[in-house]
């Protein structure tokens, strides 16, 4: 199975590669609970991987940016896109993810 990762566009054309994880999406998932007025998760899927995205930056230490300061203002993130990496597990540990990774079947 391909791992997903997201890259970040910042404001100045850096990038960064993130992977989000459950907690990421659970959080983004809160967000739209606590906030009502922005609707559930199918009436928001545009903002789905930028908040992923965000998350995972804030949580791995690589933004420090509100969502607000990284969705608006002059330091907003230019571009989130999706990257899949068939080949991590191949090429070896490129992107720091770890190693090996176990799989079973239920």
């Amino acid at each position: 199975m391909a791992i997903k990762h997201l890259v970040i566009t910042r404001h100045d054309g850096t990038e960064l590669t993130v992977t989000p994880n459950i907690g990421d999406t659970l959080a983004f998932e809160q967000t739209l609970k606590k906030n009502p007025r922005l609707g559930g998760v199918t009436d928001n899927l545009l903002m789905a991987a930028p908040f992923r995205a965000w998350s995972a930056a804030k949580r791995a230490g690589l933004l420090e940016q509100t969502w607000e300061d990284f969705t608006t203002g002059p330091e907003a993130a230019l571009h989130v896109g999706e990257k899949d990496d068939e080949t991590a597990d191949e090429e070896g540990d490129e992107l720091g993810l770890g190693g090996a990774t176990i799989q079973h079947t239920i």
